[in-house]
């Protein structure tokens, strides 16, 4: 549905075929983004674009949208995990967000919703002829904003005056408040357990020890960003 109404240009089909959902695309020659040199106009205008999908899908396509609370969806996944090598270090700094749980809840759930793109990330954002365009929106979802930020600033944008730049090309575009705190690191502890989870049905380990080093941030109290 996100392709559909985010490119209805090449957009041609979707059918059923056995147990998959095929989604027909036109074919497009599409170039890879340098995400070793990204400047501020650059950092910029991946701001502009991530705000222009949320504007675009937001209310405008079906997605999927966990209805329980942000404190039930993190006990969800660590229970997804609790059989793995890395449930000790989960269970470390579960207890650190479980005390910072109830404010964050709060502030969370007064927090807008948009469409996510799910995978926000330089590997994401291509060239098409003269425009950078979007990708892969197989994770797409309901959250809050700010969800979409975190594996981008984390990983790949930790530049003050390029995440400030983007954060003004977004906020060009769509009004954004950064959370506090407390609820960063509690979002940020959400994203290191949707990773982890990832990785146990895709053994490449495609995000290597991001996830990792998000716990041991929330650990050593640096589980916000700087700005």
């Amino acid at each position: 549905h996100v392709n559909q109404v985010y490119y209805p240009e090449i957009y041609l089909d979707s059918v059923i075929f056995e147990d998959n959902y095929v989604v027909v695309l036109k074919d497009r020659q599409l170039e890879d983004t340098d995400k070793k040199k990204i400047s501020r106009e650059q950092a910029y205008l991946y701001g502009n674009l991530l705000a222009d999908f949320h504007n675009k899908l937001t209310g405008n396509v079906s997605v999927y949208e966990d209805k329980n609370s942000l404190g039930e969806q993190i006990d969800t996944l660590v229970k997804t995990l609790q059989n793995t090598e890395y449930i000790d270090d989960i269970n470390v700094v579960n207890k650190i967000i479980k005390e910072r749980l109830e404010k964050a809840q709060l502030e969370y759930e007064l927090l807008p919703r948009v469409v996510l793109h799910g995978d926000f990330s330089i590997r994401n954002i291509k060239k098409y002829q003269d425009q950078v365009i979007l990708i892969d929106f197989e994770r797409s979802r309901i959250g809050v904003a700010y969800q979409d930020f975190v594996k981008f600033f984390f990983n790949e944008v930790k530049d003050l005056d390029l995440r400030n730049a983007f954060l003004k090309g977004y906020r060009e575009n769509r009004p954004f408040e950064i959370p506090s705190e407390t609820l960063q690191s509690v979002l940020l502890f959400k994203t290191a357990l949707e990773i982890l989870n990832f990785h146990l049905s895709h053994p490449e380990k495609k995000f290597g020890r991001m996830a990792d080093d998000m716990l041991v941030a929330i650990r050593e109290d640096k589980g916000f960003l700087e700005l």
